[in-house]
């Protein structure tokens, strides 16, 4: 399977270009593992991030490995600052389908639990844009170890939907420069470069829980 990195937001230019845009971004709510399954979240347009694990929006990138330890089992819950985000865009996709990998590396240097799904965002120059997660599948916790890796599968579509490929472009939605991912259980949010193209559908992205290991 071919496997294109789109490596996280750490260009100057990026970030500046996105800093007007993070005062109004809205994530769908990141999710626990106690959370059903197949539920859908939707940007709000709020100036502050949405849904269970509300709060404003801070990026993020790497942090100390401080987060509480649950139910006395002696390893503690990933934070947003524990954990490095990268994407890849998976190769051969279907028609009008793309697939792709959101990897969540633990750069603590301890193991930390995690699990349920991701809140996502997409953003671009001009600010937030629609984002609708759909949740599929069944979480789990899981522990990540100091220096390993998580991920969660992403499925979009590139076909427009009602109302949509209307605008001078012909594209069904805007193209998005980053992906903001609020980790499950955070409220804060780490970025990532987006070069998937537009997501039709307003927005629509199917999201699989986090699962321990590399795609």
């Amino acid at each position: 399977m071919q496997r294109i990195i789109w490596g996280t937001v750490a260009a100057a230019a990026l970030t500046a270009a996105l800093t007007g845009c993070d005062a109004s971004f809205t994530a769908s709510p990141s999710s626990n593992e106690s959370s059903p399954p197949a539920s859908t979240s939707t940007q709000n347009g709020s100036p502050h991030h949405s849904g269970t694990n509300g709060g404003s929006g801070t990026s993020t990138t790497t942090g100390t490995g401080t987060g509480s330890r649950p139910n006395g089992t002696g390893v503690r819950h990933c934070t947003t600052s524990d954990l490095h985000a990268s994407a890849y865009s998976n190769g051969d996709p279907g028609a009008g389908q793309r697939y792709g990998t959101l990897q969540l590396t633990n750069n603590s240097g301890t193991s930390c639990t995690t699990g349920g799904w991701s809140g996502l965002g997409l953003v671009n120059a001009a600010g937030a844009l629609p984002t609708k997660v759909v949740r599929e599948g069944t979480a789990r916790t899981i522990t990540i170890p100091a220096g390993a890796s998580a991920y969660e599968q992403l499925h979009w579509g590139v076909v427009p939907g009602e109302g949509e490929g209307e605008s001078e472009t012909g594209q069904c939605e805007p193209t998005a420069k980053a992906l903001h991912i609020i980790p499950p259980n955070q409220t804060t949010f780490i970025s990532t470069s987006w070069i998937g193209g537009p997501v039709c559908q307003q927005g629509q992205i199917r999201l699989t829980p986090i699962r321990l290991g590399k795609m």
